[in-house]
């Protein structure tokens, strides 16, 4: 068993545990975004990198994986921090370095893969089919999104304890979609796999919370599968990567088919990626209100309310923030404002505006755009389980 939980503050010094975790992702995202700055102001793509297509993909791809690696290593500072110092519940440093090493190896990998297929398209077809590649790989993502989780992190699969049949039936979700997970991370709560919502990948922790609580999570996950939400969050996450991949390219007059576009491509999705962090928030927070008036509507107020204040208390454990600093860092609202949304008993739940968890599908969905960006964001910097399910609400 993994060390119990510390309570809010402890161990930080004068700051919260969610503040802490919260500077030490603007940290993060700030190295990220100066970097990628960096590299276009000062065309260090073009000085260091092939910028013809004479050279044959092999060696081309060479010179961007080493640089690819050598990105991981500039947030190894971070992923330190982030995954075995500020948390709660802390591994022994070599087995946290194990599974860093593999979480990013894992990403490597994809983005190496990514890499091959928009140099040989942008080669062999041209600009609109390379666009048409980028949304396959996106899609790609988005379908294996739970199998790829289970490669980056041990998620090992577990039976379902008789608690989650006894909730499934309550909330009116088939348990035979029920995908039940171990992992020592609290912060995980998984998500539906794939991009039309059939598998819904579970953590063992939940069988912890009172039969209701769990029920209204199930139900919020049962209602933003039955809405469209789910799908609308994947699709509008692939549009917003799909619109900053064709801008990168206009705005800085380059192409994957060479090892100098790939780089500018890399540090041009960072940048955009870092507009989603700021704008996308916005409409997540808005079906993560409607995904709770859903849920009681089924299972009763009293239920999600004992779902939200359990579950937050595993992750932030921040009960109130600024509006500032809700409305530009966190995409799932404050304790306190989804209880008192929920206190008003408005009725509607999900409606076809509603994209559930936008920003945090266009972060996972990221790798595919080769920006690090997804995984220096504060909810889950350091913490491989969480790097293609990040927390949510």
């Amino acid at each position: 068993m993994t060390s119990p939980s510390l309570s809010r503050g402890e161990g930080f010094g004068p700051l919260s545990y969610a503040r802490s975790r919260l500077y030490l992702g603007i940290s993060g995202v700030g190295t990220a975004v100066l970097a990628a700055t960096c590299l276009l102001v000062f065309d260090i793509p073009q000085a260091g990198f092939a910028t013809t297509e004479g050279l044959s993909v092999g060696r081309a791809l060479f010179g961007v994986g080493i640089f690819f690696a050598m990105v991981q290593a500039l947030f190894f500072l971070f992923d330190l921090l982030g995954g075995a110092l500020v948390v709660r519940r802390k591994d022994h440093a070599p087995f946290w370095l194990t599974l860093w090493m593999r979480g990013v190896a894992v990403q490597w990998v994809v983005w190496m893969l990514t890499a091959g297929a928009l140099m040989t398209t942008a080669r062999s077809a041209g600009p609109l089919a390379t666009v048409g590649v980028f949304v396959g790989i996106q899609l790609l993502l988005a379908q294996l999104r739970g199998p790829l989780a289970r490669l980056i992190a041990p998620l090992r699969a577990h039976v379902a304890p008789p608690v989650f049949a006894q909730a499934a039936e309550m909330s009116g979700i088939d348990a035979r979609r029920l995908q039940v997970v171990d992992t020592s991370d609290e912060g995980f709560v998984g998500g539906w796999s794939g991009i039309l919502p059939r598998t819904l990948v579970v953590p063992r922790r939940w069988e912890l919370l009172p039969v209701e609580a769990l029920a209204a999570q199930l139900a919020r996950w049962q209602a933003v599968a039955a809405s469209g939400a789910h799908v609308r969050g994947v699709l509008g996450a692939i549009g917003w990567n799909t619109l900053g991949f064709v801008l990168v390219q206009q705005l800085a007059d380059s192409t994957p088919a060479t090892a100098e576009g790939l780089v500018t491509l890399m540090a041009g999705m960072t940048l955009w990626a870092f507009v989603g962090v700021l704008l996308l928030p916005t409409p997540s927070r808005a079906a993560v209100y409607a995904a709770d008036q859903a849920a009681a509507a089924k299972v009763g107020a009293a239920a999600v309310q004992s779902s939200i204040e359990r579950l937050d208390r595993w992750q932030d454990d921040e009960p109130t923030r600024s509006p500032t600093i809700e409305r530009i860092f966190h995409p799932v609202p404050a304790r306190a404002n989804r209880l008192q949304r929920l206190s008003r008993a408005e009725t509607g739940g999900l409606r076809p505006v509603h994209a559930h968890h936008l920003a945090r599908h266009a972060l996972w969905l990221g790798w595919g755009a080769l920006t690090p960006l997804s995984r220096a964001v504060h909810c889950n910097v350091g913490r491989t389980a969480l790097w293609a399910m990040l927390p949510g609400d």
